[in-house]
């Protein structure tokens, strides 16, 4: 019954919830400003996107994107050197930044009184950004010791790098966010340069503001900042659509683990790239009904029941730019080879094709998805963040308060017809990760 009140509310309450006070416009420069008011904590969320990431570098310079990330906070002109993360410590502010396949994002939270710094401060460095050979020498090395700690020496995180080789045959995304060590070696500052000259222009972000603000003030405080700077025509963006059916590929992989691990990725659309938007909520849906906690069909029959499993994820993004990956990675029990693992799941995924998924755990699974998804939103930052992905990747921010309709609407028959035609060997890529084969 429980359940039932909370699926009720994502009806009935969901829309004016989600829905608060939202300002959009675009300034002649064309910077597209989005400001959604939340007044309940006296503090603002600022977030520009830049439509710029690891699918659109080429050539022997990838990871730029997410160079130029770092040196994004080693000063301008104006603001020299580190004053601008001692800027936010003074007076109480959190910043951070994150580069992905498809953006370059920056934010700045502060107390309201300091809502304008933040403009400024974003302001200048979209175009001030004063890159310096003594910055970039150090900065690069740490760029390439991130590497080491999170690819180079986690046998598991380098595995799954070169199982996106055969997992995106032509697609752009099988590029490595952070790059490969050799392209970190060959980047140089003048290429930085280039690169911030080419895609950190007003046309190419977007600003999201989300908190104790006044939108039609914000929006005359973002003008006073930011509109000064000139357009500036950017190149067409590389491609990231995938082949349909291109066949299913295997490798194997022989490293420093001590247990196996299973990964198995099938080829899919997206809610942008698929003909019919309505396959990606389903297969969202799929993925909850396979993966969203100890009840769900993976966790509670090959962990809990059949202990075939130790541990498993499902992933899948339906709001990416181009086409996407239906993922899963599993760690065998003692005993159990990754043949029979990948088996057993397969097993799993073949049910979804032959019987209908049963009215009532798809309700249940339903409402437990979009109650998390609607409490999330209680969060200045994950407000904005929702609104940043949808619009930095070709879609609209008002789709966040559509998004509880189009997820109760997936019917048992939706899953049967999208499991058989998405989730096929044809679009399937598995890699099997296993210990060195000297080791003891």
């Amino acid at each position: 019954m429980g359940l039932s009140l909370c699926s009720s509310f994502t009806l009935a309450d969901s829309r004016s919830e989600l829905a608060r006070t939202t300002f959009e416009t675009t300034l002649k420069n064309g910077l597209k400003i989005i400001v959604r008011e939340d007044h309940r904590s006296p503090m603002v969320f600022t977030q520009i996107w830049y439509k710029v990431g690891s699918a659109d570098e080429s050539g022997n310079v990838l990871g730029i994107s997410h160079a130029l990330e770092h040196m994004m906070f080693k000063g301008t002109t104006k603001v020299p050197n580190d004053e601008f993360t001692r800027l936010s410590r003074i007076y109480g502010g959190s910043i951070n930044a994150a580069t992905f396949t498809n953006y370059t994002n920056y934010y700045q939270l502060y107390p309201k009184n300091y809502f304008p710094m933040a403009l400024e401060l974003e302001a200048d460095r979209m175009t001030n950004l004063k890159m310096q050979q003594s910055d970039f020498e150090p900065e690069i090395k740490v760029v390439m010791e991130e590497r080491r700690q999170r690819t180079d020496d986690n046998p598991r995180s380098l595995a799954f790098e070169r199982f996106k080789w055969i997992t995106y045959p032509t697609s752009h995304y099988r590029q490595p966010v952070i790059g490969h060590m050799k392209n970190l070696q060959n980047i140089q500052l003048d290429d930085l340069k280039q690169w911030y000259k080419t895609w950190y222009t007003p046309n190419n972000a977007i600003l999201v503001i989300v908190g104790d603000v006044n939108a039609e003030e914000a929006v005359r405080q973002v003008e006073k900042y930011f509109g000064h700077i000139p357009y500036q025509k950017t190149p067409q963006r590389n491609d990231v659509l995938e082949f349909e059916r291109v066949g299913y590929r295997h490798m194997e992989l022989h490293e420093n683990v001590q247990i196996p691990n299973l990964f198995m990725a099938w080829n899919v659309r997206s809610l942008v790239s698929a003909k019919n938007p309505q396959d990606a909520y389903v297969l969202n849906m799929i993925r909850n009904v396979l993966d969203s906690g100890i009840s769900s069909r993976l966790q509670d029959r090959l962990i809990r029941q059949k202990k075939l499993l130790t541990a498993l994820g499902v992933s899948y993004d339906p709001y990416n730019r181009g086409d996407s990956l239906f993922s899963i990675s599993a760690v065998p029990s003692a005993g159990v080879s990754l043949e029979d693992a990948q088996k057993a799941i397969q097993a799993e995924i073949d049910l979804l094709k032959t019987e209908l998924v049963q009215p009532a755990e798809l309700e249940r699974i339903s409402a437990k998805f979009i109650s998390n998804m609607i409490y999330a939103q209680d969060d200045i930052s994950t407000q904005a963040k929702t609104i940043g992905n949808l619009e930095v990747n070709g879609l609209s921010y008002r789709l966040m308060d559509e998004l509880p309709k189009h997820y109760e609407n997936v019917s048992p028959q939706d899953v049967l017809r999208i499991a058989n035609t998405y989730l096929v060997r044809e679009n399937l890529s598995t890699m099997y990760l296993m210990p060195e084969k000297n080791a003891r």
